[in-house]
């Protein structure tokens, strides 16, 4: 089940419930005790303890669950953070909800909405787009493609009650505008600009009018019409380097954002000194346009650098509520490739005269620790915890709706069209009924003829919809390099890859691959390594394809993807096989290096020679990403081929590491699962758990071969108790526990519960067995039982349900437990 669709299906309910403070209380609680003989006897036998649950963070939370962080966060690619407050008194959950925007270029779905709580802990609720544009260069097309361009460096901004984003494309037609009124899942319309913005950064003075800062090399601005159809004034060059000859200015500067703080406008800017590293240079001003706004045009903005610390640097600052008073921290990113772009909150000293310093009296090691600014509780932190911008997936088709699904284009004419050429076609964009978890993106705009969720239940159907060429280039670079077959191939299903260590489990019903096809699990960029099943002359075969630096302009693609040698299998007549990559981005920091695995049995695993590398960033940044996990499938030779996805797991353990399995987690999840009551829980938050219950359970009782097997549906199950665990935190609570044991009289079975108070108000508890009903009254601090007849000897396992009421404060509290109890036997 995908983790999107169970968040929809709960948030309403968690929402509704909320957490309160106040009492401390036990649920009700009922034990089964066995007992022999006509008087209550133990019978020597003692229930096992169920393994404590408390999951595991997500692999994207670097929350240590002590109030405390590390830096930097989520562990994956990142970059170009906005981040937006909406304070408590404008939504109706009545907390602060933070908002982040990131850049993703070619990828598809675009420009990702993720939403925390804490500033700590993300998860991925929208995104602005489905597609930038369905133009060649962003569907990969006729030799066209978006390779380190599409959207780049957006600014998210909340204003009179809307939600806008601004980004600038550098081959999409220049910068866009969109905006929205329901930023978690609604419809964002698409405002062109009519121009290039670098780096714009959309700010609301105070008046409302609304301004973009932007530029690469000095920061200007415009002034833009109430409906942003107008550029109302234009002011080059407010702020530049060359003012500002004591200041760490020079090399890059770009990326400004725009704050309105106690009456003085800030910008953050990054900047590289040569021969400096990454930093943060900060200007004031009480003056927005800076010297077009003084009387003898001089330039008010004064400059500072206020963090050279590791790298740290490009970002937003991002207010903080803090005993009534807002505070500002820095929400920066620092360049781990090739992973990627990674960023980090990191907190800030203001000093009496306004400017702050950041981290440690400015150092920010990296994996520092640093204390929570918000805190949540207990049930919260560990549901925060348990959010990821990564996901295992079963293909399931149950991921939440989302308006950028339904996304609608209108088709150019074909008048006088060459035949030669490819052009959009309405089911190409066209929604095809199949909904992705939104952990995962598309390289480039996807062609929606030729994969499906539902062409085959529970399967990811990756169709080939045309022959690679060999034509394509990257049109960024100065000699127009050509691609390679893989960074052609359309229809590319990929994530986010995460540090230090990751496991990627496939399995590939490869029965409809043609001859000439190529399918696998990749870990790219513009050098990459995959795992590939390769179909030729009627023979199938498995290897392994290593990609590095340095690269040429003209290529031999057969040639670079030809499996190593010492890496292939014959696969015989097999029809489905087991794929697995293993990326280890820490031996050593800086590269990638990968060992791949097959399996036709999912148990017995075996590696396809050594590990391969090293993928590091290409210089040239045709990419400009952290290398990305990918599903993939081409045809060299026809088109019409396919394969079936069963599943992909994840996991932060790698087969080489030599680690036994450990089932831990697993085992604790399912049994606290076990202990928890239906009637407590919302049908739909309850429906989800059971069905995360379900997969849990049928992996556990299977033969298990990797930690992946193991960690995926541990950890969908997590997600699911720990969203119960917020719900059942808000509920009512009474210090009440029932507790039932049996004992035999005459030959027959009686069930006799006994129920304790522990409040300082009587309670009545209103019992039904699957024998009688009985209603009791409980003064306060005392004790009640009853025995219900079986008139059986040996009663079969049931449940007894417990209604508890009492009057506390003044007011009724209501609470329903619904615990099984194991048969017996008096024989």
């Amino acid at each position: 089940m995908s983790h999107d669709a169970a968040a929809d299906a709960r948030g309403a309910a968690s929402r509704r419930t909320g957490v309160r403070n106040g009492r401390t209380a036990l649920t009700a609680l009922l034990t089964v005790c066995a007992v022999i003989g006509v008087v209550l006897a133990p019978s020597g036998e003692k229930a096992q303890a169920a393994p404590e649950w408390e999951p595991d963070p997500s692999y994207t939370s670097t929350d240590d669950g002590d109030g405390t962080y590390r830096v930097p966060l989520l562990n994956s690619d990142v970059p170009d953070v906005s981040v937006e407050r909406l304070p408590a008194d404008q939504n109706a959950e009545g907390r602060d909800i933070y908002y982040m925007i990131s850049t993703t270029m070619h990828l598809s779905p675009g420009a990702p909405i993720m939403k925390s709580y804490d500033l700590v802990n993300w998860e991925i609720v929208n995104y602005v787009f489905d597609r930038a544009d369905i133009s060649d260069s962003f569907s990969l097309r006729n030799g066209e493609t978006s390779y380190g361009q599409g959207q780049w460096a957006s600014s998210l901004r909340h204003h009179d009650g809307k939600w806008y984003v601004a980004f600038n494309t550098n081959n999409l037609g220049g910068s866009y505008l969109y905006v929205t009124e329901d930023i978690d899942a609604g419809r964002w319309e698409r405002i062109p600009l009519g121009r290039s913005y670098h780096d714009p950064s959309l700010f609301f003075d105070v008046d409302g009018t609304p301004y973009i800062f932007y530029g690469s090399g000095s920061t200007s601005a415009v002034k833009l019409s109430a409906d942003f159809s107008e550029v109302l004034g234009e002011y080059p060059q407010i702020i530049r380097p060359g003012d500002y000859p004591g200041a760490p200015v020079g090399g890059l500067f770009e990326g400004a954002q725009v704050t309105f703080i106690d009456g003085q406008y800030y910008i953050v800017i990054i900047t590289w000194p040569p021969g400096q590293g990454r930093q943060v240079v900060l200007f004031r001003s009480d003056e927005l346009l800076g010297r077009y706004a003084t009387e003898d045009g001089s330039n008010p903005y004064e400059a500072r650098g206020v963090l050279n610390s590791n790298g740290f640097a490009q970002g937003s600052l991002v207010p903080i509520e803090q005993d009534g008073d807002l505070t500002y921290w820095g929400m920066f990113f620092r360049d781990t490739f090739p992973i990627g772009r990674i960023p980090a909150l990191i907190p800030a000293t203001w000093g009496a005269d306004g400017w702050p310093t950041f981290g440690n009296a400015g150092s920010v090691p990296v994996n520092g620790s640093f204390a929570k600014p918000i805190r949540l509780s207990e049930a919260e932190e560990r549901l925060e915890r348990q959010k990821s911008i990564v996901a295992s997936d079963d293909f399931a088709n149950d991921a939440p709706h989302r308006a950028y699904m339904d996304e609608e284009w209108a088709i150019p004419p074909e008048a006088d069209s060459a035949p030669d050429r490819e052009y959009p076609h309405p089911d190409e964009v066209a929604p095809n009924g199949s909904r992705l978890a939104m952990q995962w993106q598309w390289n480039h705009a996807p062609d929606n003829r030729y994969w499906s969720l539902t062409e085959r239940e529970g399967w990811l159907t990756l169709t080939n919809g045309r022959v690679v060429t060999g034509e394509f280039r990257h049109t960024k670079l100065a000699a127009d390099d050509e691609l390679a077959w893989l960074e052609e191939a359309r229809n590319t299903l990929t994530q986010r890859t995460f540090g230090p260590s990751q496991s990627a489990e496939t399995k590939l019903d490869i029965s409809g691959m043609k001859d000439g096809d190529v399918a696998g699990l990749a870990a790219f960029g513009r050098n990459f390594s995959y795992v590939g099943v390769k179909r030729e002359s009627g023979a199938t075969t498995v290897g392994v394809v290593n990609r590095v630096a340095p690269f040429t302009a003209d290529i031999d693609q057969r040639a670079v993807e030809e499996f190593l040698p010492g890496t292939t299998v014959d696969l015989g007549d097999a029809t489905e096989i087991h794929l697995k990559a293993d990326l280890d981005f820490a031996a050593p920091a800086g590269q990638l290096w990968t060992s791949f695995l097959y399996s036709f049995d999912g148990v017995e695993w075996n590696e396809l020679g050594g590990r391969v590398g090293p993928q590091t960033l290409d210089g040239t940044l045709t990419h400009f990403m952290g290398h990305r996990i990918g599903l993939f499938t081409y045809a060299t030779q026809q088109a019409g081929g396919r394969v079936d996805v069963d599943h992909f797991l994840l996991s932060d353990v790698r087969t080489a590491q030599n680690l036994p399995l450990d089932t831990g987690q697993l085992d604790a999840a399912i049994s606290h699962a076990r202990t928890l009551s239906e009637a407590a829980y919302p049908a739909d938050a309850w429906t989800a758990m059971q069905a995360a219950l379900a997969s849990a359970e049928a992996a556990r009782a299977g033969s298990l071969g990797t930690q992946n097997q193991i960690d995926a549906p541990a950890r969908a199950l997590g997600l699911e108790l720990a969203r119960l665990g917020v719900i059942e935190a808000g509920q009512p609570q009474l210090a009440v526990t029932v507790s039932a044991s049996w004992r035999c009289l005459a030959g027959k079975a009686l069930l006799t519960v006994r129920v304790d108070n522990r409040e300082d108000v009587p309670v009545t508890v209103a019992l039904s067995s699957d024998y009688a009903d009985k209603t009791l009254t409980v003064a306060p601090g005392g004790s009640a039982a009853h025995a219900f007849s079986t008139r059986e000897a040996s009663p079969p396992a049931g449940s007894l349900i417990a209604n508890t009421t009492a009057i506390v404060d003044g007011e009724e509290v209501s609470t329903r437990a619904v615990t099984p109890y194991a048969g017996h036997s008096c024989r």
